[in-house]
């Protein structure tokens, strides 16, 4: 009977760990950022204009647009940086004269103790036509 009881919580326990790693391995957010970056352009390919990006943006429930910005967004460190995080006073490799940040979702890892939030960073040129856009990933509590 006590075997029994502990074969029946094993499996419960394998099923329960099986279902939330393949839960987890599924979510497209967890996808490298070039991947991600790619599957981001055939939405918005390089030259939309700025109102059809978002269009694009308003479609998707859970997308929310964090800063609308005069100036483009620059990279550090392979990073891209807002000019409101002060990326405007920094040196590296501007891209766009507009920019816009958009969180487009949230994920936990690290036995849920941490969520890892994706934005994508769209820069725009003078016509507000999209010249690239760039994947940011940041981690902060999930409690």
């Amino acid at each position: 009977m006590k075997r029994r009881i502990i074969i029946y919580i094993f499996i419960v326990l394998s099923v329960t760990i099986l279902s939330i790693v393949l839960v987890s391995l599924l979510n497209p957010l967890r996808k490298p950022n070039e991947q991600l970056k790619a599957e981001m352009l055939k939405l918005t390919p390089i030259g939309t204009s700025m109102v059809d990006v978002l269009a694009v943006i308003e479609n998707h429930d859970k997308w929310n647009i964090r800063h609308i910005l005069d100036g483009g967004y620059t990279y550090i460190a392979g990073e891209p940086i807002g000019p409101h995080q002060g990326g405007d006073r920094l040196h590296g490799i501007k891209v766009g004269v507009k920019s816009m940040e958009v969180d487009i979702g949230s994920y936990n890892f690290l036995v849920f103790i941490l969520k890892e939030s994706v934005s994508i960073f769209y820069g725009f040129d003078e016509e507000a036509k999209l010249v690239d856009i760039a994947v940011r990933r940041y981690v902060r509590d999930a409690l």
